[in-house]
């Protein structure tokens, strides 16, 4: 099953991919008098995904019109994540655009504040407080279920499903000390995710999913899950190892290599099999503006 947040109405709504388009799960919930959602964030909380693929498979045998007819502008796949951690330097190559070492026997890692979210579409701002910022494509795991001390042999189990994440940094500000990371990472903006949340079931073989980092139309870095140094399930019972994972927990698992990005550029990130992120980059304005 694929799913996705999509605009609608003034407000926000959940988008189920069907053979025929996108379903709205309001459309869904009328249907059946169901009370599924409404976010994607509660769907995954309250772990409704086996009751909407059989709701959503159920009204399809019975031939209703359930496709969106509208435009589908999709939003933040999740706006509110309550974990976002990243791995960082998990790929050779990424060590490289750095000029470090990777590390030895684990990839870095950092965590960010949901402040930092927008989804496909959305404007990644540039700071002004960075004068080289870069973007790079990354595989996302989201957890399914709220756990603690998960085993990698384990990991598919707690697993809600993949998407697509472009993850931005301040490049500048860790060349001159890595312990900046979480500064470098935490620019609103700077972590754009979805636009599909993508099961397991539907993914074949995660290891030969191919991840992309595209600026104007040019690759700039791919390479494959099995280049990892450390791949997902090993991740997600890292990042477990006595602190509680809890469900709709993102998990950024590292970048085949980054791509510097300025004002006007167009930046994607393609992973194979889940999607196709698309951002324009715009520079910060040169005056403070007050958050409302």
């Amino acid at each position: 099953m694929r799913l996705s947040s999509v605009r609608h109405d003034g407000g926000e709504d959940v988008g189920i991919a069907t053979g025929t388009g996108i379903v709205l799960l309001s459309t869904v919930n009328r249907l059946t008098g169901a009370r599924l959602g409404p976010s994607l964030l509660d769907i995954i909380r309250h772990r409704q995904l086996p009751e909407i693929a059989r709701a959503v498979a159920a009204l399809t045998e019975l031939g209703d019109d359930l496709g969106y007819q509208g435009p589908v502008v999709f939003a933040p796949l999740l706006r509110e994540p309550p974990k976002l951690w990243g791995a960082g330097l998990n790929y050779a190559r990424h060590a490289a655009d750095l000029e470090v070492e990777q590390p030895e026997g684990m990839p870095g890692s950092y965590l960010r504040p949901s402040s930092t979210v927008i989804g496909d579409g959305d404007a990644i701002i540039i700071p002004r407080q960075s004068q080289r910022v870069t973007a790079e494509a990354e595989l996302g795991v989201v957890i399914g279920v709220t756990c603690r001390d998960v085993r990698p042999e384990d990991a598919r189990s707690v697993i809600a499903g993949y998407t697509t994440v472009l993850d931005m940094t301040a490049e500048d500000a860790i060349r001159i000390n890595p312990r900046f990371i979480p500064w470098a990472k935490a620019f609103d903006t700077f972590c754009s995710i979805g636009p599909w949340l993508v099961t397991p079931d539907e993914v074949e073989d995660l290891t030969a999913t191919r991840v992309a980092t595209i600026v104007n139309g040019e690759t700039i870095a791919d390479n494959v899950v099995a280049a990892m140094m450390r791949d997902p399930f090993w991740l997600v019972s890292h990042f477990s190892a006595g602190m509680t994972l809890e469900a709709g927990t993102v998990i950024a698992t590292g970048t085949p290599g980054a791509g510097v990005i300025r004002d006007g550029d167009v930046v994607e990130a393609h992973v194979e099999g889940i999607g196709r992120l698309r951002n324009p980059v715009v520079a910060a304005a040169s005056v403070l503006s007050e958050v409302g």
